[in-house]
């Protein structure tokens, strides 16, 4: 059974007394169809509400049951409860332990059961896990880690602790990562602790040079506040460890990429130890290409 929707129940100004006024448009009251009215921009129509356009006419909306017009006006949706199935609106079969959906047009399960097939089964929660936010699946509890379909407690080695997810270790403050240990390291004169914690970083017109900070040139001094300069101009910079080869070696170090741009600087170092200038730009989310101050081709990567 059908419900047919009516015209409009209000009707716009007619063309006959905006021509009256003295407006003038691209569409004449002789071209508008029955059911139409013009449309914001005065120079063409559009359908009523309850009506949809076919070719140059407005026909009404054939509205199936358990549907309404949708917030067009112009076509129709099924209602709460129930999904459209070719131009009818079937009821929403609702499985034991599910509800409607967000839509109102399909299920989900409640929380603390999750979709199989067309049912909903119970989460299976191992020890030491808890529901996740989403209610349908489990994550492992702080200080415990998923293996399979378990939890394991984390392994935490000497100065370690957990890290910001609760189930991975990092190395605790002062000291950094080998292996799989966590080891003591000395901060050079003209050195302190970096952001992370876990390393050292040389002061202003400093330079790293293996574990010791070595005084600058002039004109890597010049360089650094060029490099500083950049990113004021920028509007702020970040900065990222890099690896990866210059003319065909291997350099590593690390670069300042612009906020507001893709261009990035920074100071690499080659295996020897001898350091070299980089300019580039972003290619990827993780990968750069440019130059080294000796001309060199260079391919860098985040590490």
């Amino acid at each position: 059974m059908h419900k047919k929707v009516g015209g409009a129940v209000f009707k716009r100004v007619t063309a006959a007394a905006l021509l009256a006024l003295g407006f003038s448009w691209n569409t004449s009251a002789a071209d508008m169809p029955a059911n139409a009215h013009l449309d914001f921009t005065g120079k063409s129509w559009e359908c009523d509400r309850g009506f949809r356009q076919s070719g140059n006419r407005c026909v009404e909306v054939d509205v199936p049951a358990n549907a309404s017009l949708d917030y067009t006006g112009h076509s129709w949706t099924c209602n709460r409860g129930y999904r459209q199935l070719g131009q009818q609106c079937a009821g929403v079969d609702i499985p034991l332990h599910a509800e409607l959906d967000y839509t109102g047009h399909y299920w989900s399960c409640n929380r603390g059961y999750q979709q199989k097939g067309q049912s909903c089964v119970a989460v299976q929660i191992p020890p030491n896990a808890t529901l996740d936010y989403t209610g349908h699946y489990w994550a492992c509890e702080r200080g415990y880690r998923q293996q399979s379909q378990t939890c394991i407690p984390v392994k935490l080695p000497e100065n370690a602790e957990l890290d910001y997810t609760g189930h991975y270790w990092k190395c605790m403050q002062g000291f950094r990562l080998n292996g799989d240990r966590c080891e003591p390291f000395s901060i050079p004169e003209n050195g302190q602790l970096d952001v992370t914690g876990n390393n050292f970083a040389c002061r202003q017109n400093f330079k790293r040079l293996g574990e010791k900070c070595m005084p600058m040139t002039q004109a890597e001094i010049q360089y650094q506040n060029y490099l500083i300069m950049l990113a004021m101009q920028c509007g702020g910079s970040k900065s990222v460890e890099v690896e990866g080869t210059c003319g065909g070696q291997s350099v590593k170090g690390e670069i300042d990429v612009c906020q507001k741009s893709k261009e990035a600087s920074g100071e690499l170092e080659y295996d020897n130890s001898l350091t070299t200038k980089f300019d580039g730009t972003w290619t990827s989310a993780n990968a750069f290409e440019g130059s080294d101050g000796f001309g060199n081709s260079c391919d860098l990567e985040v590490d």
